[in-house]
């Protein structure tokens, strides 16, 4: 059994250190877009790195401290865990299937369309903005992709029992909040009542029962 619980610990490590640097990124990012919109590339490696490091730092520089304390080892719990992350990957298929890689990597907010050509061939006028997509997962919720990243690390706390790493999750699920919310912003400034609009309709995060 010690084996499988040093696979477990190490799935949910590898988690965690793919995916809680994603909030911290744009946490940096959207509070200053339209300056990283002029410097995209220094945005990815600059801050994107940066973002990482700290959490790989923060993560396997402490990695025994954050697994000192356990409020339980139980395998279901672990096979819960194992779940939540499955369906993770399930809602990442979707998000990549429906709106493309860009969006995934975060493209559309960096690097939004151009604005229209005019008559002379001169760029100028209002910006072409692609329509708001309202299909498939997107139908049901707004944030997929956070929706699925916060199930990946509760899967993450259930597979080790640590509670240490719980109460980082439960940080970063907080910041999750305020990162869609300042996203949404932007978005709203950027696609204006047509947003508005699929906000209305879509809820955040659960989905409503149909």
């Amino acid at each position: 059994m010690e084996w499988l619980r040093a696979i477990a610990e190490a799935v949910a490590l590898f988690i965690l250190l793919v995916q809680l640097p994603i909030p911290l990124f744009w946490l940096f990012v959207h509070p200053a877009v339209e300056f990283w919109r002029r410097h995209p590339r220094a945005c990815y490696y600059g801050v994107g790195f940066g973002s990482w490091g700290l959490v790989a730092l923060a993560l396997l520089g402490g990695r025994e401290w954050w697994l000192a304390e356990r409020f339980s080892r139980h395998p279901l719990l672990a096979l819960a865990g194992a779940a939540l992350i499955g369906v993770d990957l399930w809602l990442l298929r979707q998000v990549k299937r429906g709106l493309g890689w860009r969006v995934l990597v975060g493209l559309p907010e960096l690097m939004p369309a151009r604005p229209a050509p005019t008559a002379t061939g001169q760029a100028g006028g209002p910006r072409s903005q692609p329509p708001v997509r309202a299909s498939g997962i997107y139908e049901r919720v707004r944030h997929p992709r956070y929706l699925g990243m916060m199930m990946s690390w509760a899967g993450a706390v259930l597979l080790t029992g640590a509670t240490r790493l719980a109460a980082l999750v439960a940080v970063f699920m907080g910041l999750a909040f305020i990162i869609t919310e300042l996203e949404e912003r932007e978005l709203l400034g950027r696609l204006g009542e047509a947003y508005a609009g699929y906000r209305r309709r879509v809820p955040r995060f659960l989905p409503r029962l149909r």
